[in-house]
């Protein structure tokens, strides 16, 4: 009894076993399976990439050769640096012809096939550095483009809100318009396109959490710190200095957002609280030349108004139909009083300008300017999907 009991055990033994074989051999080709499934798979995607390949010729984006422009005209001008320009705003350009035959870019026609493209590097000299700027140009399917141009794109306008063409410049005016822009650390306001396609933008909100006053020295007219509203002694001019000199991303301004700037004239002329010219003829009647960050003038706040009633410097109708009119707090206008030595124009939280003492404290929004040659990646300026610059 108990030998058979023995028997039946060391058979269940040897069942377990021949089946747990027969698991591992039935586990061995599903696995073997699978992995022929998926070499399989990865051999078609390579096959697909490799016909995609061959027939795409290793066509690039248009992106992709603006920055191979780019690049070449750098080792270019590397080998050439007696071509590069000398003085100031002077520009050089050479051809992408010119770089395909030094070796250093395939032609353009290898690039993009099927297409009839031309590509140059413009090469300028500003502010002390060497700015290359690829311009590629393939018909109806890509031109490169500056922002300048996508701004004038918008259309000009006589009423209501737009781009309006006012002393040889185009301003934006009213308070829906499509002008901003999205700078590395910050969103700016397009005020105008000036006369030389130069963009001048304004900060568009105050410097959060930062008041300052304009200038706080003693003055012997007032017979105590007062300030003076003369900006060339002012700590606004220190401080608007220290601000663009900042670096970090808490900077108002990336490294990357300086070298697409351009210096400008800050025009300093002082007016009555009665002015009616608003051309910027007075203000500009004197001027601070080649400076990198200022503030705005009277005359573009009010000149950025549609208002019909928006006059002179003291009108209250100024702030109605005004884009810049968008801060909770008082903020600083570069413009002094001609009436005496102490009083900067300021707009007030509501909107409408006034005088106050240049010892006050009040909100700041920088203006700066970026050059013409400026591209555009992206971005129809809306307040949703700003100009994006490359």
């Amino acid at each position: 009894m108990n030998e058979n009991k023995g028997k039946e055990i060391i058979n269940n033994t040897n069942s377990t076993s021949s089946n747990n074989k027969t698991d591992r051999s039935a586990m061995r080709k599903k696995l073997m399976k699978v992995m022929l499934i998926v070499v399989g798979v990865l051999v078609v995607i390579l096959i697909i990439i490799l016909i995609f390949s061959i027939i795409s010729g290793g066509e690039r984006s248009y992106e992709e050769i603006e920055q191979e422009l780019r690049e070449a005209a750098i080792e270019y001008y590397e080998v050439q640096d007696g071509l590069l320009p000398q003085e100031e705003g002077e520009t050089v350009t050479v051809r992408a012809s010119t770089l395909a035959e030094a070796g250093l870019m395939k032609p353009l026609s290898e690039l993009r096939k099927d297409e009839e493209c031309s590509g140059r590097v413009e090469v300028s000299l500003v502010n002390d550095n060497v700015i290359y700027t690829p311009y590629l140009d393939c018909g109806k399917n890509y031109v490169t483009k500056e922002l300048y141009k996508a701004v004038l794109e918008q259309g000009i306008v006589a009423s209501g809100n737009g781009l309006y063409d006012m002393n040889g410049e185009k301003v934006y005016r009213g308070d829906k318009v499509n002008n901003y822009v999205q700078l590395d650390h910050n969103v700016f306001r397009i005020v105008k396109v000036r006369s030389d396609n130069k963009i001048e933008l304004i900060l568009n909100e105050t410097i959060a959490d930062y008041t300052t006053h304009f200038d706080n020295r003693y003055n012997s007219d007032r017979k105590y710190n007062s300030g003076f509203n003369d900006y060339r002694v002012s700590r606004m001019l220190d401080y608007l200095t220290k601000l663009y000199n900042e670096t970090g991303e808490s900077a108002l301004l990336s490294n990357n957002d300086k070298a697409k700037l351009s210096n400008f004239n800050i025009c300093l002329g002082k007016r009555t609280i009665r002015e009616t010219n608003n051309t910027n003829a007075v203000e500009c009647s004197d001027a601070l030349e080649n400076q990198m960050i200022g503030l705005l003038t009277v005359s573009d706040y009010l000149n950025a108004s549609i208002d019909a009633n928006c006059k002179d410097t003291n009108d209250r109708s100024c702030q109605n139909y005004n884009y810049l009119n968008n801060s909770e707090r008082d903020w600083w206008l570069i413009t002094g009083n001609s009436e005496n030595s102490y009083e900067v124009y300021v707009v007030r939280n509501s909107g409408y300008i006034d005088l106050n003492n240049a010892s006050s404290y009040k909100r700041v929004r920088p203006v700066i300017v970026l050059n013409n040659n400026v591209m555009i990646k992206s971005g129809d300026g809306s307040k949703d999907n700003p100009f994006v610059l490359k």
